[in-house]
């Protein structure tokens, strides 16, 4: 009886091992499954905004900067792409530059995106590697044949919420050209510079849609 006993106690350390190991993999591959279902609902619903002809190209471009700004970790992105500048800026400045730099992506990138419609959007591979991002890798056919883009997607979970954090197009990340731009201005130009930059930068895309 206590062989038996000794060789239950033995087990059970290897046993909760394996479980903790299940466990593990198991919430990884929840992770993945999450991460890929909140890519494909952001492109199908922006894809499918964009094809909606029924509303004029203003009004899509609209629709899809609402869609990008609930999707993007902006107040991250713009931090990030200031580098040691952040902390340099004053707290004014630094909502100032917050709330320009998120109008000029948003109306960025959805002016860029504007003309696609009927592209056919694939999640191809998801890639958790157990630290804080996910990496959804994706393809966009275009219609008629033309050559498909291929695009990364760097996500992370802020405040229980997945969101974007970064763009990989042709192995180019988005975030860091983004930050090299800025880095440049800066040195250039300052802090205040690149605040005024932003200014400029939205209000000719204020001039375009009135």
């Amino acid at each position: 009886m206590e062989e038996r006993v000794k060789r239950i106690l033995r087990f059970i350390p290897s046993a909760l091992a394996g479980f903790a190991l299940i466990v593990i993999v198991s919430s990884a591959k929840a992770n993945e499954q999450e991460a890929a279902a909140f890519i494909s609902n952001l492109a199908n619903q922006a894809l499918q905004t964009l094809g909606d002809v029924s509303i004029p190209l203003e009004a899509r471009e609209e629709k899809l900067r609402v869609l990008l700004q609930d999707g993007f970790a902006m107040k991250f992105i713009g931090r990030y792409v200031l580098g040691k500048y952040w902390k340099k800026m004053t707290a004014a400045q630094q909502e100032e530059y917050q709330k320009l730099f998120a109008e000029w992506t948003l109306r960025t990138y959805s002016s860029r995106l504007g003309g696609y419609k009927n592209q056919k959007f694939t999640v191809v591979k998801v890639i958790d590697n157990g630290k804080k991002d996910i990496f959804v890798k994706t393809r966009i056919n275009q219609p008629g044949g033309g050559d498909p883009i291929d695009c990364d997607w760097r996500i992370r979970k802020v405040n229980g919420k997945y969101k974007i954090v970064d763009i990989g197009i042709a192995g180019i990340s988005m975030l860091l050209t983004q930050k090299r731009e800025f880095a440049s201005l800066l040195n250039r130009n300052g802090i205040n510079g690149l605040i005024e930059m932003l200014r400029v930068r939205n209000s000719k895309f204020t001039a375009m849609s009135s």
